[in-house]
């Protein structure tokens, strides 16, 4: 049966397991023998399930807080500890880019809290199965088992395939705006510093509530909310998607925005800091996308697109005027 274990944890893994083998893996885990699991956790490691672009200072943070969560478990039951890894710990075996994850060993269940670092990018499953791609200098808190509902806190940028269950709203704090769903897919955009927090609704529906607010507010797909916190209040206008969700497919796509905007975005995304000193195309309106494209390939598109110049000043790109 140790075949079959490992068959559906490589499912599991990459994120296309169905919800009836994932209860059947838990069920084979919690009754495999200890050395079994050691075994399976050791091979798969060394076929290096975690991407290869994470950094090797990182693989080793990662697997040290492993180790000493196998250690921890030693003096606990066995079966507590396997709900606690598969529901917990394979989740992050699996991302996909350079984060942290907060665990301390406890006896109640903690929060799943995951930070991506800027010019990084995040796919994680969640305890409750939902799916959540996570944008650069983002952070995202998972409460579990508070008043029947599931509850997310993001700072940054996400995009949420959220798990269907009925008896368990999905809730996503941003700021002061509250978003609910049920099962659906939808992309929120809660930058810190920024006065507006973004949801773009791909399918399902979702609302919108927060204290500050006089009523709720319902999404339609391909529709965005815009929240100001100044201003209390929500607009809704239509949107593309595309444009919206672009980032998780590890795309950079611009729809009419202003080049101010966009070098924010560039700054993000690459995980730099860019000072523009060329005052006059600051609300220049661009469009245009770039797919894995180096930061180099992207200033080039701007100094031949703009005459500009461009200089590395330690940590600091600098952009001016030929």
């Amino acid at each position: 049966m140790e075949n079959y274990i490992i068959k559906l944890y490589k499912r599991y893994l990459y994120g296309n397991i169905r919800r009836d083998e994932f209860l059947e893996m838990r069920h084979e885990i919690n009754n495999a023998k200890y050395s079994q699991l050691s075994d399976l956790l050791k091979d798969e490691w060394n076929e290096d399930m975690i991407s290869e672009m994470l950094p090797e200072k990182d693989k080793e943070e990662i697997r040290s807080k492993l180790n000493f969560y196998i250690e921890c478990d030693k003096k606990r039951l066995f079966r507590k500890r396997m709900i606690q890894l598969a529901a917990v710990l394979i989740p992050f075996m699996f991302i996909t880019s350079a984060l942290f994850f907060n665990y301390q060993p406890a006896k109640e269940q903690k929060d799943f809290v995951v930070v991506v670092k800027p010019g990084n990018r995040a796919e994680v499953t969640l305890p409750d199965q939902t799916k959540v791609w996570i944008n650069s200098n983002s952070k995202l808190i998972y409460a579990t088992g508070k008043n029947n509902t599931r509850e997310v806190k993001l700072i940054g940028e996400a995009f949420f395939k959220v798990f269907k269950d009925k008896t368990r709203p999905f809730i996503v704090l941003a700021n002061n705006l509250q978003v609910e769903v049920l099962g659906t897919s939808f992309n929120i955009k809660a930058r810190q510093g920024s006065d507006n927090i973004e949801t773009s609704l791909v399918e399902g529906s979702v609302k919108l509530y927060g204290a500050d607010l006089s009523q709720d507010y319902y999404l339609k797909p391909n529709e965005k909310a815009i929240y100001s916190n100044s201003m209390k209040s929500i607009k809704i206008e239509a949107t593309d998607n595309e444009v919206e969700t672009a980032w998780k497919d590890n795309k950079l796509k611009f729809k009419s925005e202003r080049f101010i905007d966009v070098i924010e975005k560039l700054e993000d995304w690459y995980g730099v800091k860019i000072k523009l000193q060329y005052p006059a195309i600051e609300n220049d309106l661009m469009s245009g996308s770039f797919k894995d494209e180096s930061l180099k390939t992207v200033l080039e598109t701007f100094k031949i697109q703009y005459h500009l110049r461009y200089e590395n000043h330690g940590d600091t790109i600098v952009l001016t005027k030929k």
